[in-house]
C-alpha cells in the first residue's frame, strides 16, 4: 500500500516543487495552503509524514505543530518543519514541540531520500526514478526547494527538456518501424520475384507495347503494394507528430497559466510588504516627531544659565536613551538661541535684568553685541561637553549631535519696534521667550 505525504506551505510553488520530489519515492502527496486547512484534513485522514512551512498567514507552523501533537489521533505522525529557518535554536525549538527535526527548502533530492529512509516512510536504498530520457552520464540536477520563483523557472525548463525528449524518443520509434516495415516488405518481394533453382529461365522476348519489360506481373502488383504501405507508414507517422504537438501546445497553456498565477501571487505579496513598509515609515516618522516635540517643550532657559548646561544635558540624556530604543540613526541637531534682554548696571559685577517697573528706554543695555550673544550660545557644562564627546564611541556613530549657535539673529518673538511706552517687565518677558534651544532629529533614511 502507498504511503501518503502531506506537504503544508502558503507557497504554491515551495508545494509543487517538493511534491515532485516525493512522488518519485512512490508517495501520494496531498497539500495545504495552511495550517487551518491541515488540521482540517487530518480530522478524517492520517498521512505518514508531514512537512510542515513555519511562516504561514494566521496560525504558524510551531503553532500547527503544537496542535497536531497534542491531539492523542494524531500525536505519532512524524512531522518535519520544510523551512528556510535554520540554526541550532531553531532546530531545538522545532523538537521541543515534537517535530523531528528540520528540512530546508534548498536541500537536493537525495537528502531528501535519507529524510524519508529515516523516518521509515521508504526502505532503505530504494532508487529514485530518474526523468524520462535521461542519460546515464548526464548529471542529475539538483531540485531548488526554495519555494522562490526562480525554482519555478527550473521546474519549467526540466519539464519542456522533458517533453522535447518525448518528441524525440517517439520520432526514433517511429523511424525504427519505418525501417522494420521497409526490410519486412522487401524481404518479402524479394522472395516473390526470385526464380526458382530448378526452373527454366524464359528467353527474352520483345518488349511489350506499354513499354515495360517483361516482370512477371506479381512483381508490379508488389511495387504498388509498397507504395501504398509506405504512404500508410506515413499518414501514421504525421497523424502520431500532430497528436505529440497538440499535447504539447496543450501543456504550454497549462504552464502559461501557472506562470502568470504565481506572477500575480507575487505582485501581491509585493503589494502588502509595500504598504506594511509604508506603515512602519509612517510610525517610525511620527514616533521621531514625537520624540522632538517632548525635547522641545522645556527650549527656554534662565537669563546668566549657560544654555548647554546640566538641565540641558538631562533632557538630552534621555532623548538619546529613546532614540537608541527605536535604532535611531542619524543627526542630533541642537541650535541655541541668545535673548536682548533689558539690562541696567550693577557696579563691577556687570549688568542685570532691570527691574519690571522701569521704562525699557532707561535700560543700560537691551542685548550684547552679536559677536558676544554667538559665544554666549555655545556655553557648556563640562558634563555637556563630555556626554557630547563620547556620543560617537557610545553608539558606535549611529547618533551624532550637531550644536549650532544662532546668537541673537534669530528670534521666535519679535520686540517692540520701539522701547518707547514699553516697561522693562514687558520687554524681558519677550526676551524670555527668545532664549531657547530647539532640538531637530535628522534620520539618515529620510
Amino acid at each position: 500500500m502507498r504511503k501518503t505525504a502531506l506537504i503544508v506551505d502558503d507557497s504554491r510553488s515551495a508545494r509543487v516543487v517538493l511534491k515532485k520530489v516525493l512522488e518519485t519515492h512512490d508517495l501520494n502527496v496531498d497539500t495545504a495552503e495552511s495550517a487551518e486547512d491541515a488540521l482540517d484534513y487530518l480530522n478524517g485522514n492520517r498521512p505518514d509524514v508531514i512537512f510542515m512551512d513555519h511562516l504561514m498567514p494566521g496560525m504558524d507552523g510551531f503553532e500547527a505543530v503544537s496542535a497536531i501533537k497534542k491531539n492523542p489521533d494524531t500525536a505519532t505522525i512524524p512531522i518535519m518543519m520544510y523551512t528556510s529557518q535554520e540554526g541550532e535554536v531553531y532546530v531545538g525549538q522545532a523538537r521541543a514541540l515534537g517535530a523531528v527535526g528540520v528540512l530546508p527548502k534548498n536541500i537536493a533530492p537525495v537528502e531528501v531520500s535519507k529524510v524519508l529512509e529515516s523516518l521509515r516512510v521508504i526502505g532503505e536504498g530504494q532508487p529514485v526514478d530518474d526523468p524520462v530520457g535521461a542519460k546515464p552520464s548526464e548529471e542529475k540536477q539538483t531540485v531548488d526547494l526554495s519555494g522562490t520563483f526562480p525554482a519555478l523557472e527550473t521546474l519549467d525548463q526540466d519539464i519542456r527538456l522533458l517533453i522535447q525528449d518525448l518528441f524525440d524518443q517517439q520520432r526514433a520509434v517511429l523511424r525504427r518501424d519505418l525501417l522494420d516495415s521497409y526490410e519486412a516488405i522487401a524481404t518479402r518481394v524479394v522472395d516473390e520475384i526470385r526464380p526458382a533453382e530448378d526452373e527454366d529461365i524464359p528467353e527474352a522476348g520483345p518488349p511489350d507495347d506499354n513499354g515495360l519489360s517483361r516482370l512477371p506481373q506479381a512483381v508490379v502488383a508488389a511495387i504498388a503494394v509498397v507504395v501504398m504501405v509506405f504512404a500508410w507508414l506515413y499518414w501514421q507517422r504525421e497523424q502520431g507528430w500532430q497528436e505529440l504537438q497538440e499535447q504539447h501546445r496543450a501543456l504550454q497553456q497549462v504552464f502559461e497559466s501557472q506562470r502568470v498565477a504565481d506572477a500575480e501571487d507575487s505582485l501581491q505579496v509585493m503589494r502588502q510588504i509595500g504598504d506594511y513598509q509604508q506603515s512602519l515609515d509612517s510610525i517610525y516618522t511620527a514616533t521621531i516627531s514625537s520624540l522632538e516635540w517632548g525635547a522641545n517643550q522645556a527650549s527656554e532657559y534662565s537669563f546668566g544659565e549657560a544654555p548647554l548646561g546640566d538641565i540641558r544635558l538631562n533632557v538630552i540624556e534621555q532623548l538619546s536613551d529613546q532614540l537608541i530604543a527605536i535604532n535611531f540613526s542619524g543627526v542630533v541637531r541642537i541650535e541655541t538661541h541668545v535673548a536682548n534682554y533689558c539690562l541696567t548696571v550693577t557696579g563691577t559685577d556687570g549688568f542685570d535684568l532691570a527691574v519690571d517697573e522701569l521704562r525699557a528706554t532707561d535700560c543700560d543695555s537691551i542685548g550684547v553685541a552679536a559677536g558676544e550673544a554667538y559665544e554666549m550660545g555655545l556655553e557648556q557644562s563640562v558634563a555637556f561637553a563630555n556626554f557630547i564627546r563620547l556620543a560617537d564611541e557610545r553608539t558606535v556613530g549611529r547618533i551624532r549631535y550637531e550644536i549650532i549657535s544662532m546668537g541673537n539673529s534669530d528670534p521666535l518673538m519679535p520686540y517692540p519696534v520701539s522701547a518707547a511706552g514699553v516697561t522693562a517687565g514687558a520687554w524681558n518677558r519677550i526676551a524670555a521667550a527668545n532664549n531657547r534651544v530647539e532640538i531637530s532629529l535628522l534620520p539618515d533614511n529620510f
